[in-house]
């Protein structure tokens, strides 16, 4: 029960910042940080299917109520969750991911990296691609998924480094 109610702290703590002060700073056109895929990211690795995409349906009605868009959010969050574990399976062995249970962490999945980079791509090229839903401005889509998902990779990064060590301490 303590890791749970430590992971709904950090998803509380995520949230706040995102929707507090992500959404209402206004960087440049380009730019438009979705640090809250963090949350899916760091989902402890036993966590069944139908507990991901519940996740990821929340996160996704969350940022779209705070946000004022209607479903692009959800559109965007709910496949990520969904193909969180052929994500893991792609980014570690599979026994490294079907007999661990806790937060992923470059200690339990071989190539952590790569499963963070590939979980903020997708979550990006969807969000950007449900929101233009055109390729008519090809060019600026491309440097705003490019620029956003290069700040939320490194919001990601920041996130884990502050929570990662107290969701994982025994």
């Amino acid at each position: 029960m303590k890791r749970a109610s430590e992971y709904i702290l950090f998803v509380v703590v995520v949230l706040a910042v995102q929707i507090l002060l992500l959404n209402n700073l206004t960087f440049s056109t380009y730019l438009a940080p979705l640090a809250y895929i963090v949350c899916l990211i760091l989902t402890p690795l036993g966590t069944s299917p139908l507990k991901m995409i519940l996740v990821g349906l929340a996160l996704g009605v969350t940022m779209d109520l705070t946000m004022g868009t209607i479903g692009l959010n959800v559109l965007a969050t709910l496949p990520v969750a969904y193909f969180r574990r052929p994500i893991l399976h792609f980014a570690a062995s599979y026994t490294d991911v079907d007999n661990e249970t806790g937060v992923p962490t470059t200690r339990r999945i071989g190539r952590f990296h790569n499963y963070v980079v590939a979980m903020v791509v997708i979550h990006s090229l969807l969000f950007f691609g449900f929101e233009s839903m055109t390729t008519a401005n090809f060019g600026f889509i491309f440097l705003r998924f490019l620029c956003s998902t290069i700040v939320t990779i490194g919001l990601t990064y920041l996130f884990i480094a502050i929570f990662t060590p107290k969701l994982t301490r025994r």
